[in-house]
């Protein structure tokens, strides 16, 4: 059962132990060729009041870090170094102590997993104007008289409280750092000229410098530089794109993702791509390589009916604007579905051509559930990892009312009791 969210108290809300992300920008250059990922990232962060800010940041070569404008120190540690566990091994007598002491271990480093690696050492000093008070002839009863326009002003406590928020002023600082990535092998993934990440938990620390924890959100401006044959399909809206003057030119795609979202669901795939926007819907875009694209156009037909399905079903509008599925051959996918912020990347295995019947309504039923993801996984999120399955059964629950709605009842009662 899904716990209720626990109330803050005064204590907790007035906590500055960490740091918080406000926005992050992301701009990287590839060279699929020479398997080259390199670029930058900018954080505006509000720096807790030690002044050390702590980022996520593995298979990363970090060059260089200036906090607004100017050099900052920095130290980097490998999540992964060997950890003395001889001692968990020697109780194992049996096979399910042996179960216990491997599962002690893989727990020990889904936790060090979410202490940071990257720290940042910032300066901590705030300025906090206060506001000049008028002269004061008298106080009687909690009453300040002003000796010049003689007006009087009652001071209560929750004024005091007004004057205190108002002085406070949050520390952010903009942080810039240099990188390149150093191994390419998990988190994103090359072969031969596609590129595609995964969302994968806690990897997206595995290809820029981020704080890779659910609970931090914010918007992204993304900026990728790829080859002028390529198309570069990411999360959010494409703002532009820029013809570079180099010899071969290259082409930037400029994304901005303006509803805060976790780094998880920053998504990304780089290939010689077809676009294919929707025929009924221009939020919907449709992209493929070219031997599938007579598939795709004979699959993804049905998908503006899900989706106004859902808008209305739900009364509100798509969380992120536009929507993108992309879809790669089945050699290259992670997995049959990877989920990113109004964008979602499936295996091109589950398209079909006009002369297939039985796989129709599977993939229907694929498209529409990734869909419905957007909502529930990706635009609503679990506090904690436990949670998870409410909204997948959430999810679930919304694509099994685009299936009554249009595949039929009888459809839907099989589908839920197969």
């Amino acid at each position: 059962m899904a716990k209720p969210r626990k109330q803050k108290n005064e204590e907790q809300k007035a906590d500055n132990s960490e740091a918080v992300v406000k926005h992050q920008k992301l701009c990287l250059s590839i060279d699929l060729e020479k398997r080259r990922i390199y670029g930058y990232t900018e954080l505006e962060v509000v720096v807790p009041e030690n002044g050390i800010v702590g980022l996520h940041a593995d298979n990363l070569m970090i060059e260089s870090v200036m906090v607004d404008g100017g050099p900052a120190r920095f130290e980097i540690f490998p999540h992964y170094q060997q950890m003395d566990s001889d001692d968990r091994w020697c109780s194992v007598s049996s096979a399910n102590s042996a179960a216990d002491a491997a599962g002690s271990v893989y727990v020990s480093c889904l936790e060090r997993e979410l202490v940071p690696n990257l720290l940042i050492m910032c300066s901590s000093e705030v300025v906090k104007p206060v506001p000049k008070q008028p002269e004061q002839t008298g106080q009687e009863n909690g009453t300040q008289i002003s000796s010049e326009s003689k007006q009087v002003t009652v001071v209560t406590e929750s004024t005091y409280v007004s004057i205190n928020m108002l002085c406070w002023v949050q520390n952010v600082k903009l942080i810039h750092i240099d990188f390149w990535v150093e191994k390419i092998e998990t988190g994103i993934h090359i072969e031969k000229d596609v590129m595609h990440t995964n969302n994968q938990i806690r990897r997206a620390r595995c290809w820029f410098p981020c704080m890779d924890d659910s609970s931090q959100r914010c918007c992204f401006d993304l900026e990728f530089t790829v080859a002028n044959n390529l198309v570069a399909a990411s999360t959010g809206t494409l703002m532009y794109q820029v013809l570079s003057n180099d010899d071969p030119p290259r082409k930037t795609y400029v994304y901005r993702i303006s509803v805060p979202v976790a780094a998880q669901w920053i998504s990304l795939a780089v290939a010689p791509f077809e676009i294919f926007p929707d025929r009924h819907n221009n939020l919907i875009t449709h992209i493929c390589l070219l031997a599938n694209s007579s598939k795709l156009q004979n699959t993804v037909g049905f998908l503006h009916s899900a989706y106004s399905h859902y808008e209305h079903y739900l009364s509100t509008k798509f969380p992120f604007g536009s929507y993108t599925q992309v879809f790669i051959d089945p050699e290259m996918a992670v997995s049959s579905l990877s989920l990113g912020a109004s964008m979602s990347i499936f295996s091109s295995q589950i398209l079909f051509d006009e002369k297939i019947i039985d796989q129709t309504i599977d993939t229907r039923i694929k498209l529409a559930y990734g869909l419905a993801r957007q909502w529930f996984g990706v635009y609503i999120t679990a506090e904690a990892a436990n949670d998870e399955w409410l909204l997948d059964g959430l999810a679930w629950f919304l694509t099994d009312s685009f299936i009554k709605q249009f595949l039929g009842n009888n459809e839907a009662r099989y589908r839920r009791y197969k």
